[in-house]
């Protein structure tokens, strides 16, 4: 293509195209051209943006038509004498002249390779407050038609009140003179009501989300920090504190240890609010690292570990499981940050009716393909399969806390999606390559990848008559290796002295087993 990167983008360019034969009426002609733009990104109707900002056509019966080499601009700058150009003019033309002499070419062109390292941006949607804010109502029933009293910026009256003197108050530093008891978030527990923010217009043009998200973080919030630590203690133990983890009010769970959400919460804002500070505490603490086995009588008396017994045993999130995949066959792509990626995804969810409309999924080749289930591109109308089919959410509304459901559908896909599959591929050529000489040690070498402990004798003996079952079925005439073993069997990759087709593919189908097991997606 064309495409020079993002520093070179948004210029001026020609171009030129030549019919293949000629063509024409003798009553005259009407051309219909159609211009289709695939470098834009996509609008919210699922269509292409148009990627060329302006432009225009113009047709010619010259028999070889060429693009003025010299920019419309440059030229511009040209016509103008030279000892009244200014210095930018001066510049243009430079820039210019230097691209068409050869003795600059070779300068030229580390130039152009340097504007090629120049990184992509990313674009946000941000919002600006209006220097008018609209008149707002409550509506009776709901009613837009019967618009009653207006309303004005403010937080419900039993809890602390906001001000905007709020917007000087630095996280985790309270006036000492505020500062509530180091025992609990709030001391205002019994406090009486207080007013919503008064109402004067002075005081509502100052109120904006800064003040909200300094009134969330304050010291005297009963809620802010306990939802933080609760959510956070959630993804560490499956449960929060507070069950319902949603819902921290009237109508929800007690918290099992009331005395350590508090000293957390505390903990946390006395840190400037470090979460990184909360992540540590908690995975270094007694209570995490504790065994997770328990007896039967213990799982009797207490099923869901409210009681912090023992360390949490539970499957990991959807996207977890396609990392650990991933990392364990060594095909993990650990880079931070950049573009969400286009995960191989079945072709029929982008086009109707899956789709609302046509939807362009390339999918990713090379290492960008194995990044963080993280970065995998979300579409809200499309939930990405293995996701959802491990319990992950759909983008289109908000979820607190997840479910986890044991179906056959999960076993599935861990055999059988593409990226599973590759995984497994090349868990078995990294097998037959780092992990040992002979069998036995080839497959200690690969389930010690997997669920990091050796196999029993057990275990072993199991996978070991798997494998030599493959191997059998693979040495036949009938078989096609090659199909099962590598991503593109017009490529295969090398193998290691020694190895064969028929045993790269019988390792495949082992490693297939043990990114399937149980222990391999779960959380010990």
């Amino acid at each position: 293509g064309i495409d020079q990167g993002p520093g070179r983008r948004n210029q001026p360019r020609n171009a030129v195209f030549a019919v293949e034969k000629p063509f024409g009426h003798e009553g005259g002609t009407v051309l219909n051209i159609s211009l289709k733009q695939m470098h834009g990104g996509w609008n919210s109707d699922d269509n292409m943006n148009n990627n060329l900002g302006r432009f225009r056509l113009s047709v010619t019966t010259g028999a070889s038509p060429e693009a003025d080499p010299v920019p419309k601009h440059v030229r511009e700058i040209l016509s103008i004498p030279r000892d009244k150009r200014s210095p930018e003019q001066i510049a243009v033309v430079f820039s210019f002249w230097r691209t068409a002499v050869p003795e600059w070419k070779e300068a030229h062109d580390k130039i152009e390779s340097l504007w090629q390292q120049w990184p992509k941006g990313s674009t946000t949607l941000t919002l600006m407050a209006r220097d008018d804010p609209r008149d707002t109502r409550m509506l009776i029933r709901g009613d837009f038609l019967k618009p009653d009293t207006p309303v004005t910026p403010g937080v419900p009256a039993f809890l602390h009140p906001l001000s905007v003197e709020q917007h000087a108050v630095r996280r985790g530093s309270p006036d000492p003179a505020e500062t509530p008891d180091r025992r609990s978030p709030s001391s205002n527990a019994a406090a009486p009501s207080v007013e919503p923010v008064a109402r004067s217009e002075d005081r509502t043009q100052q109120l904006n989300r800064l003040t909200l998200a300094n009134w969330i973080v304050d010291r005297r919030s009963p809620t802010g920090a306990r939802v933080q630590v609760n959510r956070i203690w959630q993804a560490y133990f499956g449960m929060g504190i507070v069950s319902t983890s949603e819902d921290l009010g009237t109508q929800s769970d007690p918290p099992s240890h009331p005395e350590l959400l508090d000293w957390l919460s505390v903990e946390l804002m006395e840190r400037g609010w470090s979460l990184k500070h909360l992540h540590r505490l908690i995975v270094t603490s007694a209570t995490y690292r504790q065994s997770s086995r328990v007896t039967p009588a213990s799982y009797e008396q207490d099923q869901y570990n409210r009681w912090l017994a023992r360390s949490p045993r539970l499957r990991v999130e959807g996207e977890i499981v396609r990392d650990i995949a991933l990392a364990a066959s060594g095909l993990l792509n650990p880079k931070v940050g950049g573009a969400s990626v286009f995960s191989p995804a079945p072709a029929f969810l982008f086009v109707p009716p899956a789709s609302y409309g046509p939807f362009v999924w390339n999918d990713e080749t090379g290492s960008e393909r194995y990044r963080r289930a993280i970065y995998t591109f979300r579409r809200r109308s499309t939930p990405y399969p293995m996701l959802t089919n491990f319990d992950t959410p759909n983008g289109d509304f908000s979820c607190v806390r997840r479910t986890r459901s044991n179906t056959p559908l999960q076993a599935l896909t861990t055999l059988n999606e593409t990226i599973f599959l590759e995984c497994a591929r090349n868990l078995a050529l990294l097998t037959l390559k780092e992990g040992g000489t002979d069998d036995v040690t080839r497959l200690t070498w690969a389930f010690r990848r997997c669920v990091s402990r050796p196999p029993s004798d057990h275990e072993g003996d199991v996978l070991l008559k798997l494998l030599a079952q493959q191997t059998t079925k693979f040495a036949s005439p009938e078989a096609k290796p090659w199909e099962l073993a590598v991503n593109d069997p017009a490529n295969p990759p090398t193998l290691p002295t020694g190895a064969t087709p028929a045993q790269l593919a019988s390792w495949t189908a082992v490693a297939r087993v043990l990114l399937n097991l149980d222990e391999t997606v779960t959380k010990e």
